[in-house]
């Protein structure tokens, strides 16, 4: 009896740090930011260093290498804003245009079913001057870029850090979370996050580069507007689970509209082609390629998407399924927290362990993405 109280006081306490974590870095946002952004560029760089340091690369060539790659992308993502927000700008005058047609156009199919005012507009519900609105908005990111270029020159500081750093990483983790006796499941750990890391963002981006490529195409095909701006926003937010897709076949769908109306032809065009694609790739690719790799709960990931969106914003909703799956496998290796692990899975490690059972089998013949400590156990018996 005493030992459940026991139980449940920390499990409180835990719950209490947690909730006192998020808050400092919900606090601290504009530095916990960067501290979590180079944690994740450090574990997006690790793959490429290791395997330059298998072909005889010199180590801090090698991290010279990744820190060149990291700046590139940082360099050629803001160039491409500036770009974007100048090709904005140009045709924000004719979008706002083809917005008061929209606006006539909704009305007289509403007043087809019902009398409406004669000087009736839904854009005069919103009351606003598009051109003096979006164009300083736009104005104004295009001035952050220098801003955007300093926090990601500190990104990658700390991550280069990090990487020099690498080869006493597990040592000190070992010591940290006493278990300087047995550093092999720090290792082991560390080495799953890395693997699982690696491998949802390759497949990731290899999804979101055809999704994008076919959102390219299909505007390219009809000839919308920035065609080449919505294939590269399909990329990007794609890697934002589910309201990511949702979001730019929305925003790409109503460009459409805003452009081609009346001509229903190539609106349905667009439709069709950024619906399919995200019904393809995302509803029957992604699950098939990734399998249950991440193995986490659709309805935690919807719910860590939220915590993480409100604590850093959008930056936060890229990391979110990242920092679930490095939980996650942190607290299975962690007895005190291994239900937590449990919970937040999608249950499919769970449920073949069920029917080993019955079987008579034995329940760590199967995929250790749930239950690393499997494989360490594995391990240890080979050595």
């Amino acid at each position: 009896m005493k030992e459940k109280y026991l139980k449940q006081i920390r499990n409180i306490l835990y719950f209490m740090l947690a909730v006192t974590l998020m808050s400092i870095c919900k606090i601290t946002s504009s530095v916990s930011i960067n501290l979590i952004m180079s944690i994740f560029i450090f574990l997006v760089m690790l793959p490429v260093v290791t395997a330059l340091e298998r072909h005889k690369v010199p180590a801090w060539i090698a991290t010279l290498i990744a820190a060149l790659i990291a700046v590139a992308a940082v360099l050629g993502a803001v160039a491409f804003i500036l770009y974007t927000v100048n090709q904005l700008i140009a045709v924000i005058p004719g979008y706002v245009v083809r917005m008061n047609y929209l606006d006539n156009y909704v009305m007289g199919l509403v007043s087809r079913f019902r009398e409406v005012p004669q000087k009736g507009s839904f854009l005069s519900l919103l009351n606003i001057d598009w051109n003096t609105t979006l164009i300083p908005l736009l104005r104004s990111v295009s001035a952050s870029a220098i801003n955007i270029v300093k926090n990601s020159l500190i990104i990658l500081l700390l991550s280069m850090f990090l990487l020099m750093e690498r080869n006493t990483l597990v040592p000190k983790l070992s010591s940290v979370t006493q278990n300087s006796e047995n550093p092999e499941k720090v290792a082991i750990m560390v080495e799953r996050v890395n693997r699982q890391i690696s491998k949802y963002l390759g497949m990731k981006f290899l999804l979101s580069f055809f999704t994008g490529l076919l959102f390219y195409v299909t505007g390219l095909a009809v000839g919308l507007n920035l065609a080449f701006l919505w294939g590269v926003l399909a990329v990007v937010l794609n890697f934002i689970p589910t309201f990511g897709s949702i979001i730019i076949t929305l925003v790409t769908v109503f460009m459409a509209v805003l452009q081609f109306l009346p001509d229903w032809t190539p609106i349905i065009i667009v439709a069709a082609g950024t619906v399919a694609t995200q019904t393809i790739i995302g509803n029957i690719l992604d699950p098939r390629l990734q399998g249950n790799q991440l193995n986490l709960s659709p309805f935690f990931i919807l719910v860590s998407l939220s915590i993480f969106g409100y604590i850093w914003g959008i930056i936060g909703m890229f990391l979110a399924v990242p920092i679930m799956s490095i939980m996650q496998i942190i607290f299975a290796n962690m007895d005190s927290t291994r239900g937590i692990a449990i919970m937040v899975s999608s249950g499919s490690s769970l449920r073949k362990r069920m029917k080993a059972e019955k079987k008579g089998l034995e329940p760590g013949l199967f995929d250790d993405v749930m239950f690393p400590q499997d494989s360490l156990k594995k391990t240890q018996k080979k050595s």
